[in-house]
């Protein structure tokens, strides 16, 4: 883990992050029953950074988003959560928009990301974003390949995920630049889930009906100009 060059290098948190589930793997061998499911074993991060039309003064603005954290044998995960070693607050949305010429389409947490078990992993979320003027953007995070792991017959949590609009220009090694009414939507990972999910009691699978209707019935349509 002390890379040195040429050898492929991440950010410190996200290295911190892969251990932590490494760690805490290894020990669910020797004793699931005291270990968390994978959570999202990331620090999803993005960075804008701007000219500000009216004033010409530069901008910048960094937000970490929170995502699942892993089922336990006796709870179901958080949804929308930093984990480990990670934990930021939360900015209102209208204090975001106020401060910075940015607006956000959607903030929601993402249904289905929880992985199921006897007790389901935390959700990942959504954040939507519309650029109001020119800035760059960079995006982090971890686990776009390779889902949060269940744990003692618990699935595995979702993916997370990086969509463009139409019109963005291709991002080289997570950079590009945004234009006044491009967007980008940001989907972190879920966690996985603990336990076989046949074992799920049936007051909490009737609750997780009525959860996934309720959703269903409030969220908005996908934007069919994002790409990924």
């Amino acid at each position: 883990m002390n890379a040195t060059h040429p050898a492929a290098v991440n950010g410190r948190t996200s290295t911190c992050q892969r251990a932590a589930d490494l760690v805490i793997g290894a020990l669910a061998q020797a004793a699931p029953e005291r270990c968390i499911a994978a959570g999202n074993g990331s620090c999803t991060t993005a960075s804008f950074a701007g000219i500000d039309p009216q004033d010409g003064r530069l901008w910048v603005y960094l937000e970490t988003v929170g995502g699942g954290s892993g089922a336990r044998a006796g709870k179901d995960g958080l949804d929308g959560v930093h984990v480990h070693m990670t934990n930021t607050s939360n900015l209102p949305v209208e204090a975001l928009e106020i401060e910075y010429p940015l607006t956000v389409l959607r903030y929601e947490l993402v249904e289905g990301s929880g992985g199921a078990g006897r007790f389901r992993g935390g959700m990942g979320l959504r954040r939507v974003y519309r650029a109001e003027a020119e800035c760059q953007l960079r995006l982090d995070g971890s686990r776009l390949f390779t889902p949060p792991w269940g744990l003692n017959g618990g699935h595995p949590g979702g993916r997370a995920a990086f969509q463009f609009g139409d019109n963005v220009e291709p991002f080289v090694n997570g950079s590009g630049r945004l234009r006044a009414g491009d967007t980008v939507e940001i989907i972190t990972p879920g966690a996985g889930g603990y336990g076989a999910p046949s074992e799920r009691d049936a007051t909490a699978v009737e609750r997780d009906l009525v959860d996934e209707q309720i959703h269903l019935a409030t969220a908005e349509r996908p934007n069919p100009q994002l790409r990924k």
